[in-house]
């Protein structure tokens, strides 16, 4: 008589099901742990660098650029959280912990950075010199401060927001907290699931390379600690469960075409969508993008700048909105 299995077996379900627990997990130890709970002082304004031309479309359009994050300045932006995931993991090889484990990981860490991730960057401060000359034409641009409590729930699309974290030695706590604790939260249930069909090793580090992939999207060298970054990701389901995905733009650069996808604020998909068939507006939703201040870049008369901001909020209806000069001794 053939024994029955009393193992689970994974399947779709089952599996998503051990991935939300392996989430809760490490969710509980990151709030307990030392280790990896970091607290981050909140900012009231958030600061997009950008050019008066993009300014315009941005007002216009209500909408703003996520660009995928293998294009961003930052040449080494992402294979920097790799690189440091890579350190991990030699650390692991030096003390014999779990070899089967390291080299899968070793073996398909790529797929980090093959995922597709998008983002929108901005800044805690709204004047500094590097950031009027790397993302507001030389100075001759400006900084949008948003409201960061109002901005993510005005948009469409969901985005996850976070602070970019600077600190390699905190970042190194991390990843190898996250890989300690999921392969012990693994090895408790190694016996209560049939592997036979998928591999043990291969399905832990399927699903701790989607948590890693999570959290060194906003790893970055500490010498770009000055840039104060806080940022918005947007990724792109893989499951057909959430619906059709975004449609990919394409831009260029002088070196580069540039992958990015357009995060619209939920008005302007409502005007887009449903306002030619009557459909009721949702009471939540923010009409525009919930900017407080503009701040004027160094090397632009300012009057005459403000001037002419002014009346292009007052088209779209902005009202209250603090016009600034930045204080930054900067002229082209």
């Amino acid at each position: 008589m053939t024994k029955l299995s009393s193992k689970i077996k994974i399947t779709p379900d089952t599996w998503a099901g051990i991935q939300m627990q392996l989430g809760d997990e490490l969710l509980t130890h990151a709030i307990l742990n030392k280790k990896m709970n970091k607290w981050h002082d909140r900012n009231d304004i958030i600061y997009h660098y950008t050019s008066l031309h993009s300014f315009i479309s941005i007002i216009e359009s209500q909408s703003l650029y996520c660009t995928n994050l293998n294009f961003l300045n930052d040449k080494k932006e992402y294979k920097f959280g790799i690189e440091q995931i890579k350190s991990v993991l030699e650390k692991f090889k030096q003390e014999g912990f779990s070899q089967n484990i390291v080299e899968k990981f070793e073996k398909h860490i790529d797929k980090i950075v093959n995922s597709e991730r998008f983002v929108t960057c901005f800044s805690k401060s709204g004047d500094m010199l590097s950031q009027w000359r790397a993302y507001a034409n030389q100075g001759k641009g400006i900084s949008i401060g948003f409201d960061s409590s109002k901005l993510s729930r005005s948009l469409y699309q969901s985005v996850k927001a976070t602070h970019v974290e600077y600190d390699e030695k905190y970042q190194l706590q991390v990843i190898e907290e996250l890989i300690r604790v999921s392969i012990a939260f693994f090895e408790e249930r190694k016996d209560l699931i049939e592997w036979e069909d998928y591999g043990y090793e291969w399905m832990i580090t399927t699903a701790v390379i989607g948590f890693l992939g999570e959290i060194i999207s906003s790893y970055k060298s500490a010498s770009f600690k000055e840039e104060k970054e806080y940022r918005f990701e947007y990724s792109v389901p893989n499951n057909e469960f959430y619906g059709e995905e975004e449609p990919i733009h394409f831009r260029t650069s002088e070196t580069a075409i540039i992958p990015f996808i357009i995060l619209e604020t939920e008005h302007k998909r409502y005007e887009r969508t449903w306002i030619d068939k009557d459909y009721p507006k949702p009471q939540t939703v923010i009409d525009k993008l919930p900017i407080k201040e503009i701040i004027v870049g160094p090397s632009l008369d300012f009057e005459l700048i403000k001037l002419g901001i002014n009346q292009l909020l007052k088209k779209y209806n902005y009202e209250g909105v603090e016009i600034k000069c930045s204080n930054i001794p900067y002229r082209l």
